[in-house]
C-alpha cells in the first residue's frame, strides 16, 4: 500500500450514527453517502452504515445507488438529485427510490416499471425556498392529480431541504411553515404519505420540529457539525485521519528557495523534509506556504508550492528521519489538525477538503 493513506475509524462512524439517533430518537436515519462517501469511501461506508443499522442511504445520482447495489448493500437508497427521464430504468432495475421534482421524470419510471413488473417508491420532493429542486408548493396538488393515475408508482415520501439550517432560524421556520401548509393542502385534496423528511445535519441540532418521520445527516455522519459552532451539539468524532510518511530530508542554507517559482525563502540554515502528498491526492495547491502538518506530535510549517505529488516541510533542526509518520488531516498525539482548520486557511468549507481527497489516496479501514 502507498505510503499516502487515509484511516477511515469506523468506530468514530459508528458512535457518530448513534449521536445522531440521540438528537433524533423519534425518526429514522437516512445517511447521506454521495460524493464517495463526503471522500470517505461509499461502498465500505455504505456497508459499515448497513452493519451498524441504518435505514435508508442517500445519494445525488442514480449511478451512485448502482454502486450501492452492486456491493450488496440491502438498505433501501434514495436518490435525492433531480434526473433525466432516460435514466428511469436505472430506478426500476436497481430498485432505486427517487426523488421526484417533474411529471415527466414520473411518467417515464412509471413505463418503465410496468415493463418490468415492478413498482417504484417516489418521494415528492417540494421546493420551499432553496430554488434548486422541487416543486413549487402551488403546483403539488396539480402535479399529484397528473401523477394519481399512473401505474406501478407509490408515492411513499414526501421532502423539502433547508437552505440555512445552521445559520438562520427565522428563514428555516419560513420554509418549514411553508412546507407544512403544503403538506395540508395535499392533504385535503386526498394524498398523503407515510414518509416526511426534511432535516439535514444542522436542522437536526437546530429544529426538532423538522426531524419528521425521517433525518438526513450528511457531514456530520462523518465527524463534522456543518458549523464549529455546533459541535457541542453534536459530540461527533471526525472519522478520517490523512497521513504520509518522510521520504526524503535535506539541509538548505540562509536564502536557498524551495519549491516552484521559488515561493518559499529560507531565513535561516534548515532542514527541508520532503512528503508525497499533493494536490493531485487532493491537497489544494491554494494551501502554499499556509498549512502544517503533525510529526512525532508536533506542527511544522509546509513550506513552498504544493505540487502535484509532493510537498515540503520545514522541520528546522529537529530530530526527523525518513519514515516518520507526518498527519496531515487528523489527531496525532496531543494535537490535532481538522478539515475546518484546512478550510479555513483557504475560504472554504470542510466538505470540500473532505470530498476533495482523491481516488489515489489508499482508504484503510479500522474499528478500535
Amino acid at each position: 500500500m502507498r505510503s499516502t493513506i487515509a484511516v477511515i475509524n469506523l468506530s468514530n462512524l459508528k458512535h457518530n450514527l448513534n449521536r445522531i439517533r440521540e438528537l433524533a430518537p423519534n425518526s429514522k436515519v437516512m445517511a447521506i453517502v454521495k460524493a464517495n462517501a463526503y471522500g470517505h469511501g461509499i461502498v465500505e461506508i455504505s456497508k459499515s452504515l448497513e452493519k451498524f443499522g441504518v435505514d435508508y442511504l442517500g445519494v445525488a445520482f442514480a449511478d451512485e445507488g448502482i454502486i450501492i447495489k452492486e456491493a450488496g448493500v440491502n438498505v433501501p437508497v434514495v436518490v435525492l438529485v433531480p434526473t433525466f427521464p432516460d435514466e428511469a430504468k436505472k430506478f426500476v432495475e436497481y430498485d432505486l427510490q427517487a426523488s421526484v421534482s417533474t411529471y415527466e421524470f414520473v411518467q417515464e419510471l412509471s413505463a418503465e416499471a410496468i415493463k418490468a413488473g415492478k413498482r417504484v417508491p417516489v418521494h415528492l420532493c417540494i421546493g420551499t425556498g432553496m430554488n434548486r429542486e422541487g416543486i413549487q408548493p402551488v403546483d403539488t396538488v396539480q402535479c399529484m392529480e397528473k401523477c394519481n393515475g399512473m401505474k406501478n408508482i407509490n408515492f411513499v415520501g414526501v421532502c423539502t431541504h433547508f437552505a440555512t439550517s445552521s445559520t438562520d432560524p427565522v428563514f428555516v421556520k419560513r420554509q418549514l411553515r411553508l412546507f407544512n401548509d403544503t403538506l395540508d393542502s395535499l392533504k385535503q385534496a386526498g394524498y398523503s404519505f407515510s414518509i416526511i423528511h426534511t432535516a439535514n445535519s444542522g436542522a437536526i441540532a437546530n429544529h426538532p420540529e423538522s426531524h419528521f418521520s425521517i433525518v438526513r445527516p450528511g457531514m456530520s455522519i462523518y465527524g463534522y457539525p456543518p458549523i464549529p459552532e455546533l459541535s457541542d451539539k453534536f459530540d461527533v468524532k471526525p472519522i478520517l485521519t490523512l497521513k504520509t510518511k518522510v521520504v526524503m530530508m535535506r539541509r538548505i542554507r540562509k536564502g536557498e528557495s524551495v519549491g516552484y517559482d521559488r515561493l518559499f525563502i529560507s531565513p535561516e540554515p534548515t532542514t527541508i523534509a520532503t512528503i508525497p502528498v499533493g494536490y493531485g491526492d487532493g491537497y489544494f495547491k491554494t494551501l502554499t506556504n499556509k498549512s502544517q502538518c503533525l510529526i512525532n506530535g508536533k506542527r511544522y510549517n509546509l513550506v513552498g508550492t504544493v505540487c502535484m505529488d509532493e510537498c515540503m516541510v520545514d522541520v528546522g533542526d529537529d530530530e526527523i528521519n525518513v519514515g516518520d509518520e507526518v498527519v496531515l488531516l487528523g489527531k496525532q498525539g496531543n494535537e490535532e489538525i481538522t478539515a475546518f482548520e484546512l478550510a479555513n486557511k483557504i475560504g472554504t468549507i470542510q466538505y470540500e477538503i473532505l470530498t476533495a481527497i482523491s481516488a489515489r489516496v489508499p482508504r484503510l479501514y479500522i474499528e478500535e
